[in-house]
């Protein structure tokens, strides 16, 4: 099975559906280059600081529904990054060995982000805290699910229209993470902009580091 080219096929498919289609048809010239030629070199130097792509840019507020718009702009960035990763192995005509890439590719986060009052120390988790911590482990798991079975555009569209079972699996894994360290959570597509606690507005970045020894998050001084 030709994963290089299954995978350029829904980076194109995802560039039109988000109304890039210049790009797309470039992603279709390195389909053609290595079909016909047999190179691969094409779409990284595409992406190099003088290729097509440099100016390349996808504005995910456009999207109507801002979470969709996160979920989309992940997906096709780990779609760019797995293309780029096939291109070099057909480069060194290394096989695909998609157990060494399930190891390998979007490994889960250690440390989620939230926010933080500077004031009184209050940490604070939203949905859009939740969806950053857990994108790269779900968008990964079902780019290789979709690869192995030769299903990706489905699995794709499961992911852009937020009907994956693994997001929401993986949603609710950490929100019952979030509720054994005691750090609340608000259902706000967003940051938090003022502390419910203390009424600060003086909100920065907080860090929780996931615990491998119980289901908890450790709040990380620094």
């Amino acid at each position: 099975m030709d994963y290089y080219v299954m995978v350029l096929r829904s980076v194109k498919k995802l560039l039109e559906s988000t109304g890039k289609e210049q790009y797309a048809e470039i992603v279709q010239e390195c389909i053609e280059n290595w079909e016909h030629n047999g190179d691969s070199t094409m779409f990284g130097k595409e992406f190099s600081n003088n290729g097509r792509f440099a100016d390349f840019s996808l504005n995910t507020s456009s999207i109507s529904d801002p979470k969709k718009g996160f979920w989309t702009g992940q997906t096709l960035s780990a779609l760019i990054a797995m293309s780029a990763q096939l291109a070099v192995f057909n480069q060194k005509g290394v096989e695909t060995d998609l157990n060494f890439i399930r190891s390998n590719f979007g490994a889960a986060n250690e440390v989620m982000n939230v926010s933080k009052c500077q004031d009184c120390g209050r940490f604070e988790a939203t949905e859009m805290d939740i969806d950053r911590y857990i994108s790269k482990i779900v968008i990964a798991k079902k780019i290789v699910d979709g690869m192995e079975r030769g299903n990706l555009d489905g699995q794709i569209e499961e992911i852009v229209n937020l009907t994956a079972p693994e997001i929401e699996r993986e949603h609710r894994k950490t929100l019952t993470r979030l509720e054994n360290t005691g750090v609340p959570y608000t259902n706000v597509y967003g940051t938090v902009k003022t502390c419910l606690k203390c009424g600060s507005k003086k909100i920065s970045t907080g860090r929780l580091l996931r615990s491998n020894k119980e289901n908890v998050f450790v709040p990380l001084k620094h």
